[in-house]
Protein backbone atom coordinates (compact mmCIF):
# COMPACT_ATOMS: atom_id res chain seq x y z
CA UNK A 1 0.00 0.00 0.00
CA UNK A 2 1.25 3.43 -0.90
CA UNK A 3 2.71 5.45 1.97
CA UNK A 4 0.50 8.47 1.28
CA UNK A 5 -2.63 6.35 1.50
CA UNK A 6 -1.48 4.73 4.76
CA UNK A 7 -0.78 8.09 6.35
CA UNK A 8 -4.15 9.46 5.25
CA UNK A 9 -5.89 6.50 6.86
CA UNK A 10 -3.86 6.79 10.03
CA UNK A 11 -4.75 10.46 10.41
CA UNK A 12 -8.40 9.48 10.16
CA UNK A 13 -7.80 6.78 12.75
CA UNK A 14 -6.23 9.19 15.18
CA UNK A 15 -9.42 11.22 14.99
CA UNK A 16 -11.60 8.13 15.35
CA UNK A 17 -13.01 8.38 11.83
CA UNK A 18 -11.55 5.23 10.31
CA UNK A 19 -14.60 3.28 9.20
CA UNK A 20 -16.25 6.25 7.53
CA UNK A 21 -13.10 7.82 6.14
CA UNK A 22 -11.50 4.79 4.50
CA UNK A 23 -11.46 5.34 0.77
CA UNK A 24 -12.08 9.08 1.01
CA UNK A 25 -8.43 10.16 0.93
CA UNK A 26 -6.93 11.12 -2.40
CA UNK A 27 -3.79 9.30 -3.51
CA UNK A 28 -2.11 10.07 -6.80
CA UNK A 29 -0.55 6.61 -6.80
CA UNK A 30 -3.96 4.94 -6.68
CA UNK A 31 -6.22 6.71 -9.21
CA UNK A 32 -8.95 4.10 -8.88
CA UNK A 33 -9.99 5.42 -5.49
CA UNK A 34 -12.96 7.79 -5.29
CA UNK A 35 -12.03 11.45 -5.29
CA UNK A 36 -15.07 12.61 -3.34
CA UNK A 37 -16.26 11.50 0.13
CA UNK A 38 -18.51 8.47 -0.08
CA UNK A 39 -20.72 6.80 2.50
CA UNK A 40 -19.35 3.53 1.10
CA UNK A 41 -15.89 4.37 2.41
CA UNK A 42 -13.65 1.33 1.88
CA UNK A 43 -16.34 -0.34 -0.22
CA UNK A 44 -16.17 2.49 -2.76
CA UNK A 45 -12.72 1.34 -3.91
CA UNK A 46 -13.00 -0.76 -7.11
CA UNK A 47 -10.22 -3.12 -6.03
CA UNK A 48 -12.11 -3.89 -2.81
CA UNK A 49 -15.37 -4.40 -4.70
CA UNK A 50 -13.58 -6.87 -6.98
CA UNK A 51 -11.95 -8.69 -4.06
CA UNK A 52 -15.31 -9.12 -2.35
CA UNK A 53 -17.07 -10.01 -5.62
CA UNK A 54 -19.84 -7.49 -4.92
CA UNK A 55 -22.80 -7.61 -7.28
CA UNK A 56 -24.47 -4.51 -8.70
CA UNK A 57 -27.49 -5.27 -6.53
CA UNK A 58 -25.32 -5.41 -3.41
CA UNK A 59 -23.61 -2.13 -4.29
CA UNK A 60 -26.95 -0.45 -4.78
CA UNK A 61 -28.22 -1.73 -1.44
CA UNK A 62 -24.99 -0.70 0.31
CA UNK A 63 -25.20 2.83 -1.08
CA UNK A 64 -28.79 3.22 0.07
CA UNK A 65 -28.19 1.76 3.53
CA UNK A 66 -24.96 3.66 4.23
CA UNK A 67 -26.29 6.96 2.90
CA UNK A 68 -29.16 6.55 5.35
CA UNK A 69 -26.67 6.10 8.20
CA UNK A 70 -24.63 9.11 7.08
CA UNK A 71 -27.71 11.32 6.72
CA UNK A 72 -28.91 10.29 10.16
CA UNK A 73 -25.60 11.29 11.77
CA UNK A 74 -24.64 14.18 9.50
CA UNK A 75 -24.80 16.74 12.30
CA UNK A 76 -22.91 14.48 14.70
CA UNK A 77 -20.08 14.02 12.20
CA UNK A 78 -19.88 17.76 11.51
CA UNK A 79 -19.55 18.56 15.20
CA UNK A 80 -17.30 15.62 16.04
CA UNK A 81 -14.02 17.51 16.20
CA UNK A 82 -15.50 19.98 18.68
CA UNK A 83 -16.00 17.23 21.25
CA UNK A 84 -13.52 15.91 23.83
CA UNK A 85 -11.78 12.63 22.83
CA UNK A 86 -13.99 10.49 25.07
CA UNK A 87 -17.18 11.98 23.62
CA UNK A 88 -15.78 11.57 20.11
CA UNK A 89 -15.24 7.89 20.78
CA UNK A 90 -18.78 7.38 22.09
CA UNK A 91 -20.28 9.09 19.05
CA UNK A 92 -18.11 7.12 16.65
CA UNK A 93 -18.91 3.82 18.37
CA UNK A 94 -22.60 4.43 17.72
CA UNK A 95 -22.00 5.47 14.09
CA UNK A 96 -19.58 2.60 13.43
CA UNK A 97 -21.98 0.09 14.93
CA UNK A 98 -24.78 1.25 12.63
CA UNK A 99 -22.36 1.43 9.68
CA UNK A 100 -21.18 -2.16 10.24
CA UNK A 101 -24.70 -3.40 10.80
CA UNK A 102 -25.74 -1.92 7.46
CA UNK A 103 -22.78 -3.53 5.68
CA UNK A 104 -23.25 -6.91 7.37
CA UNK A 105 -26.91 -6.85 6.35
CA UNK A 106 -25.90 -6.86 2.67
CA UNK A 107 -22.73 -8.98 2.53
CA UNK A 108 -22.76 -12.73 2.95
CA UNK A 109 -20.66 -14.39 5.68
CA UNK A 110 -17.63 -14.95 3.43
CA UNK A 111 -17.68 -11.39 2.09
CA UNK A 112 -18.06 -9.94 5.59
CA UNK A 113 -15.08 -11.92 6.90
CA UNK A 114 -12.88 -10.74 4.03
CA UNK A 115 -14.15 -7.17 4.40
CA UNK A 116 -13.04 -7.15 8.04
CA UNK A 117 -9.68 -8.65 7.10
CA UNK A 118 -9.08 -5.89 4.55
CA UNK A 119 -10.12 -3.27 7.12
CA UNK A 120 -7.62 -4.63 9.63
CA UNK A 121 -4.83 -4.79 7.04
CA UNK A 122 -5.35 -1.21 5.88
CA UNK A 123 -5.86 -0.12 9.48
CA UNK A 124 -2.76 -1.59 11.18
CA UNK A 125 -3.04 0.80 14.13
CA UNK A 126 -6.70 1.75 14.38
CA UNK A 127 -7.88 -1.84 13.98
CA UNK A 128 -6.90 -2.46 17.60
CA UNK A 129 -9.82 -0.24 18.60
CA UNK A 130 -12.24 -2.38 16.59
CA UNK A 131 -14.47 -4.27 19.07
CA UNK A 132 -14.62 -7.25 16.68
CA UNK A 133 -10.84 -7.56 16.59
CA UNK A 134 -10.51 -6.92 20.31
CA UNK A 135 -12.91 -9.80 20.91
CA UNK A 136 -11.00 -12.12 18.58
CA UNK A 137 -7.70 -11.23 20.28
CA UNK A 138 -9.29 -11.57 23.73
CA UNK A 139 -7.89 -8.24 24.89
CA UNK A 140 -8.23 -7.59 28.58
CA UNK A 141 -9.97 -4.50 29.95
CA UNK A 142 -6.56 -3.19 30.98
CA UNK A 143 -5.20 -3.59 27.45
CA UNK A 144 -8.22 -1.81 25.96
CA UNK A 145 -7.84 1.03 28.44
CA UNK A 146 -4.16 1.47 27.58
CA UNK A 147 -4.88 1.50 23.84
CA UNK A 148 -7.64 4.08 24.30
CA UNK A 149 -5.25 6.24 26.29
CA UNK A 150 -2.61 6.09 23.55
CA UNK A 151 -5.15 7.14 20.93
CA UNK A 152 -6.42 9.99 23.08
CA UNK A 153 -2.87 11.28 23.52
CA UNK A 154 -2.16 11.03 19.78
CA UNK A 155 -5.47 12.77 19.06
CA UNK A 156 -4.52 15.69 21.28
CA UNK A 157 -1.08 15.99 19.68
CA UNK A 158 -2.48 16.03 16.14
CA UNK A 159 -5.22 18.50 17.07
CA UNK A 160 -2.61 20.78 18.61
CA UNK A 161 -0.51 20.53 15.44
CA UNK A 162 -3.49 21.46 13.31
CA UNK A 163 -4.45 24.26 15.68
CA UNK A 164 -0.98 25.73 15.33
CA UNK A 165 -1.05 25.07 11.58
CA UNK A 166 1.94 22.78 11.82
CA UNK A 167 2.02 20.69 8.66
CA UNK A 168 5.44 19.11 9.12
CA UNK A 169 5.30 15.58 7.76
CA UNK A 170 8.13 14.55 10.05
CA UNK A 171 6.24 15.65 13.18
CA UNK A 172 3.12 13.83 12.06
CA UNK A 173 5.10 10.66 11.30
CA UNK A 174 6.63 10.83 14.76
CA UNK A 175 3.16 10.80 16.33
CA UNK A 176 2.07 7.91 14.11
CA UNK A 177 5.16 5.79 14.77
CA UNK A 178 4.91 6.41 18.51
CA UNK A 179 1.23 5.40 18.49
CA UNK A 180 1.97 2.27 16.46
CA UNK A 181 4.78 1.16 18.79
CA UNK A 182 2.80 1.75 21.97
CA UNK A 183 -0.31 -0.08 20.74
CA UNK A 184 1.68 -3.05 19.44
CA UNK A 185 3.64 -3.30 22.69
CA UNK A 186 0.37 -3.80 24.56
CA UNK A 187 -0.16 -7.15 22.84
CA UNK A 188 1.33 -10.40 24.07
CA UNK A 189 3.42 -12.54 21.69
CA UNK A 190 0.47 -14.92 21.21
CA UNK A 191 -1.87 -12.02 20.44
CA UNK A 192 0.58 -10.57 17.91
CA UNK A 193 0.81 -13.95 16.20
CA UNK A 194 -2.97 -14.35 16.23
CA UNK A 195 -3.36 -10.84 14.82
CA UNK A 196 -1.38 -11.76 11.70
CA UNK A 197 -3.56 -14.83 11.18
CA UNK A 198 -6.78 -12.91 11.69
CA UNK A 199 -5.85 -10.41 8.97
CA UNK A 200 -5.94 -13.22 6.41
CA UNK A 201 -4.31 -13.25 2.95
CA UNK A 202 -2.56 -10.04 1.96
CA UNK A 203 -4.75 -7.58 0.05
CA UNK A 204 -3.02 -5.60 -2.68
CA UNK A 205 -4.20 -2.63 -4.72
CA UNK A 206 -3.85 -2.86 -8.50
CA UNK A 207 -0.72 -1.13 -9.81
CA UNK A 208 -1.37 2.34 -11.25
CA UNK A 209 -1.61 2.47 -15.06
CA UNK A 210 1.56 3.34 -16.92
CA UNK A 211 1.71 6.86 -18.28
CA UNK A 212 2.16 7.07 -22.07
CA UNK A 213 5.57 8.32 -23.29
CA UNK A 214 5.82 12.08 -23.48
CA UNK A 215 7.38 11.87 -26.91
CA UNK A 216 10.43 13.82 -25.86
Amino acid sequence: MARVHKETLTLCLVFGLASLALGQGQDRQQPQQPQQPSALGLLAIPDVQKELKLSEDQLSKLKDSLNTVMDKHKDDITKLQQLPPEEQKKKMMVINEEHNKAVAGVLDAKQWKRYKQIQWQLDPIGSLQDPDLQKELKLSDEQKKKIDGFFNDANKKVQEMMKNRETSREKYQTVVKDLEKKTNDVLTEDQQKNLKELKGPSFQFSPPPQRPPSGR
